[in-house]
């Protein structure tokens, strides 16, 4: 990060970004512009790769002008937790382009979050495979071992695990020993938030979480496993607020079609039907075919009495190449009425 003068240096003037990133010796820029009408103010915001002027995200905020510096915290807070996803995926795209065989751990780790983020079975076990290299590379790394607690994670809560107890067991030591080794780094109390989520450790989870965001309230991904985790350990009105907020400020993260639903189920288990199948539509939008979208959708379709709807998800399900997976599998461990209630929402064609 350049401090604020330096880069006030430049305010107004028409200068490149490669320039710019020279001079500072950058590698991504911010660019923006303000309008203000009435009590209303718009910011608009992009992300530059500087060297090639290439353009990584893009975003608008409309916000109350109510208070200057409490706008000015929130666009702070938006544009941060919006642009980590795509500073990840970018950063590990370059690396996994410029491998060539002489590599240090952190190369490694970038590559492995490239594979990471396709979220397919196939590319959850490169990211693996990617993630042990590293941490034998360099034991000392805490990103290796808070990629490889996270992929874990991923991989049982996907349904891609052969053998689920190794793969939680693993995931929470390499989460521990990121926490061990910088235990001010939101990202590794967020995987062990998610890993401990998926070995039934709702209490750990939570703890887990709500550190990630002690430390990095603009932390999207802290806020998320925070409302998986209270929803998970049956708190499900307490869960929204997190989810909700982790949506908004991170509304391009390629595993987003996980937490709307998760989302959905939050506002359906508290009382909120319309509001679910809203959220769960989002989540069908994203990722059209999986079947855990189609599953909620129609538990709030059948909620909500839309028969007809609910029997049109279940025939999708049915036809739907993909297998079943766990990511509500400790949401229903933990919460027998809530999985009652789904299983009798979802009625399968009598043969």
């Amino acid at each position: 990060m350049i401090s604020r003068n330096s880069s006030f240096a430049y305010k107004q003037k028409l200068i490149g970004a490669k320039q710019i990133a020279q001079e500072l010796g950058i590698e991504y820029l911010i660019e923006g512009s303000v309008r203000k009408s009435a009590q209303t103010i718009r910011v608009s915001a992009q992300l530059v790769e500087a060297t090639s002027a290439k353009h990584i995200w893009a975003e608008r905020y409309d916000l109350e002008l109510t208070e200057v510096f409490a706008v000015q915290d929130e666009i702070t807070e938006r544009v941060a937790g919006a642009i980590e996803p795509e500073l990840l995926k970018t950063e590990g795209a370059q690396a996994a382009a410029r491998h060539t065989g002489n590599v240090t751990a952190w190369d490694v780790v970038r590559r492995g979050t490239w594979h990471f983020h396709q979220v397919t079975h196939e590319n959850h076990l490169k990211a693996r495979e990617l993630f042990r290299e590293a941490a034998k590379l360099d034991p000392e790394l805490p990103e290796a071992h808070l990629w490889l607690g996270r992929v874990s994670a991923g991989l049982v809560a996907y349904g891609w695990s052969d053998d689920r107890v190794a793969d939680v067991q693993e995931g929470t030591q390499a989460a521990l020993k990121a926490v061990q080794l910088d235990v001010r780094n939101p990202y590794a109390h967020y995987s062990l938030a998610i890993v401990s989520a998926y070995a039934g450790a709702c209490e750990q989870a939570i703890s887990a979480a709500r550190k990630a965001v002690e430390i990095s309230p603009s932390f999207a991904l802290g806020h998320l496993v925070l409302g998986m985790a209270l929803l998970f350990s049956g708190r499900a009105a307490d869960a929204i607020a997190p989810l909700e907020c982790g949506l908004r400020l991170s509304p391009y993260d390629p595993q987003n079609f996980v937490w709307f639903n998760l989302h959905a189920l939050g506002r359906l288990f508290s009382g909120h039907a319309e509001a679910a199948l809203e959220a769960a539509a989002r989540a069908l939008q994203i990722r059209p075919t999986w079947r855990t979208s189609l599953e909620v959708l129609a538990c709030c379709y059948a909620a909500l009495e839309k028969a007809d709807e609910a029997q049109r998800c279940v025939q999708q399900m049915l036809g739907s190449s993909g297998q079943p997976d766990g990511i509500l599998e400790p949401l229903k461990a933990h919460n027998p009425a809530w999985a009652a209630q789904m299983i009798s929402s979802v009625q399968w064609p009598q043969s």
